[in-house]
């Protein structure tokens, strides 16, 4: 019932943690879905924030390139046009009149001139002294005033060359605001006139507005002294008009990749600035730093969102892990507890079994805990928990040996295994097997020896009854072969006696040579028939051992065998002189000797055979050595013999509580050990 009751408090727990299980496989189903989402999406977000930004700095940088080209680009078709107006202007300078100061006719090509350039203001001759000679805007040619204050005159007749000056506001030399080109009449390597053309500073504006400017950019042409030639950006208009003053320090910088620059508004913007060397002029580009940094900013809020939601998803992804691991955890240790419990419930249903019971001998300790099974298998009573209070329920015979072995397994450390009677209360033994050793992990060395009981008793009784049995069996055989030898002996014997005593008394009356030889032949087989009779009967049971017993038997015994094999034998025998053994040891020793030598007959092919039977205090041992081709240890078991001798061998020597070892190795031999208990009434020197 109590069983009954433990199984089904077994099965309720399973059934409990089977539940605990479902209901985590439920809780989790859609956690390695979570897991596996967010894995992937993490990465994929932290891929797209390092993309989206470095797609914003390369799509800046990109920008910045292409602004420094179209400066580079606008600044070389600004110059390609002002050398276009340059070479306009030469044939003005190129008049031959004016090789003797002839100008009557300077006027009409001038006036000619001017109408096949619409963006000529005015066109005027004027002396090196900067005094006009002639002006074409005004009637008849008049002269204006001077150009000698006009930007660019005076580095006209210094080098000699065509100049481009800077904007000029109205009536300096236009009635307009104009941009004026001076190029020099040079007469025999002095410069004789100078011919000023005043061109629409509109003229540049549309190569301004056709530079394809990235979106946001805009552009302006600055002169030398920092006034505004054109601009792209009509929004200038208002703040800084053409003429009006530019930034002196942004239009003065050395050509350069896009820069940062700080305008007197205290606006940021990104510049580009390229030179133009014919008029020291300078083409400035630019865009606000918040316009062309926009997609770096939205990438970086992007950044800082995404890293936000990454950090967010990657903290929900170690929670998810987290609880995973935790639940798997949870379930697997108490899985394993219920397989703990389980498993404890087999094992205490194991020792109930087998009737096992465990004790704990602490060092330092003269007490043994023992286990309430331990005390009903040794009949403890009481609360006897000492030493000398177990070693007083062993059998007298076996204390010796159990306080050899637990007190050697205390000191050496060495596990240890015996076989010993306990003596109970009501007068009856029992068999106990005892065993215990010392835990080889870390400081339990020092905890103590953990040991176990076995109740053998059933077993050393079958043990015991098969012993019996065997032992009847072997005496039945024996007496059956001495029966047998005996009417060999007897009856067979005699029957072949008086058949050679009849063929004798024929030979005597046999008349013919024929007869005589028959009789002949015929005793010669008698007398093989009787000593194949009489070899058999030795060997049933050799009456020699009962007689002259077992010393003199084996001398008889081995010196025929010598003779009929051949084989060098060394016989070696000690102790048998005294009382003789029971006749059941000297019947199963001679029986292996036996066995022994036909086996060495058969099997070794050895040249020489050495036998020892030594009669020792307590013990008979017997040595057979041979060197013959021997075997592998492999094959020194039984049941791989191909000889069934050692079979029978160890069978006899289980009557005797014997015990049999081989030591074979191939190409050297084999070496058999014997060892057969003796009682004490078998020891040698005393009586019988």
């Amino acid at each position: 019932m109590a069983e009954n009751m433990e199984i089904s408090t077994e099965i309720s727990e399973f059934k409990l943690i089977s539940q605990k299980y479902k209901r985590y496989i439920f809780d989790i189903s859609l956690r390695p879905f979570l897991i596996i989402v967010l894995s992937a999406a993490i990465p994929l977000i932290l891929l797209g924030i390092i993309s989206g930004y470095r797609s914003s700095t390369q799509e800046r940088q990109t920008v910045a390139l292409q602004v420094a080209l179209r400066a580079e680009r606008l600044a070389h078709q600004v110059e390609t046009e002002l050398e276009g107006e340059i070479e306009a202007a030469q044939p003005l300078a190129n008049l031959r009149r004016l090789n003797r100061d002839d100008t009557s006719s300077f006027l009409e090509h001038a006036q000619r001139l001017q109408t096949l350039h619409p963006n000529w203001l005015t066109v005027s001759l004027a002396a090196t002294s900067g005094a006009q000679i002639l002006n074409a805007e005004q009637p008849g040619g008049q002269p204006a005033g001077s150009n000698g204050d006009i930007d660019g005159f005076r580095k006209a007749v210094e080098t000699a060359k065509a100049t481009v000056g800077g904007y000029l506001p109205s009536g300096t030399l236009a009635q307009t605001a104009s941009i004026p080109i001076h190029y020099p009449v040079v007469r025999q390597d002095s410069v004789r006139f100078v011919v000023s053309v005043g061109i629409k500073p509109g003229t540049f504006e549309e190569t301004l507005n056709m530079a394809d400017l990235p979106k946001g950019w805009d552009g302006a042409l600055v002169d030398a002294s920092g006034r505004i030639i054109a601009s792209t950006d009509r929004r200038h208009r208002g703040q800084f008009g053409i003429g009006d003053k530019f930034d002196i320090a942004i239009c003065c910088k050395d050509n350069a990749a896009i820069h940062e620059e700080i305008l007197p508004n205290g606006q940021a913007v990104y510049a580009v600035s390229q030179k133009i060397p014919l008029s020291a002029w300078t083409v400035h580009l630019r865009m606000p730093k918040a316009s062309l940094d926009k997609p770096v900013r939205r990438a970086w809020l992007m950044i800082v969102l995404a890293g936000t939601g990454a950090l967010f998803l990657t903290a929900l992804l170690a929670s998810l892990v987290a609880h995973s691991i935790a639940a798997r955890r949870r379930v697997e240790m108490e899985g394993a507890e219920q397989v703990l419990r389980r498993s404890e419930a087999w094992r205490l249903l194991a020792v109930e079994t087998a009737d096992i019971g465990t004790w704990h001998w602490r060092f330092g300790s003269d007490n043994i805990e023992w286990c309430e099974r331990c005390r009903r298998l040794c009949g403890l009573t009481g609360h006897l928990n000492s030493y000398d209070a177990f070693l007083a329920t062993i059998h007298p015979e076996d204390r010796e040996a159990v306080d050899l072995a637990m007190r050697q397994c205390r000191h050496d450390q060495t596990p240890y295994e015996v076989n010993v009677r306990a003596m109970l209360a009501d007068g009856n033994v029992r068999w106990l097997r005892i065993s215990g050793q010392v835990p080889e992990h870390g400081s339990n060395k020092t905890a103590g020896i953990y040991g176990v009981i076995v109740n053998i008793d059933k077993q050393k009784k079958a043990e015991a009854e098969h012993r019996l049995l065997l032992t009847l069996l072997n005496s039945a055989q024996e007496d059956e072969r001495r029966r047998i030898a005996r009417d060999l002996h007897d009856r067979v014997g005699q029957t072949v006696a008086g058949l050679s005593l009849r063929l004798k008394r024929l030979e005597v009356e046999a008349a013919s040579p024929a007869t005589l030889d028959a009789c002949k032949e015929l005793k010669k087989m008698i007398s093989d028939i009787s000593q194949d009779i009489h070899r058999a009967a030795v060997e049933l049971r050799p009456t020699a051992l009962d007689d002259i017993g077992l010393r003199d038997a084996l001398a008889t015994l081995l010196d025929e065998w010598r003779n009929q094999t051949g084989i060098d034998l060394d016989v070696f025998m000690r102790g048998l002189e005294g009382p003789r053994l029971a006749p059941v040891i000297e019947t199963t020793v001679y029986r292996i000797i036996v066995e022994l030598l036909t086996n060495i007959v058969k099997h070794a092919e050895a040249s020489a055979v050495n036998v020892t039977l030594d009669r020792r205090p307590g013990q008979l041992v017997l040595i057979v050595e041979d060197n013959g081709r021997g075997f592998a240890d492999g094959s020194a078991t039984p049941s791989s013999q191909r000889h069934l001798g050692l079979l029978g061998i160890r069978e006899r020597l289980e009557l005797v509580n014997g015990q049999l070892k081989i030591e074979s190795e191939i190409g050297a031999g084999t070496a058999i050990f014997v060892r057969i208990p003796l009682p004490a009434i078998d020891q040698p020197g005393e009586a019988a």
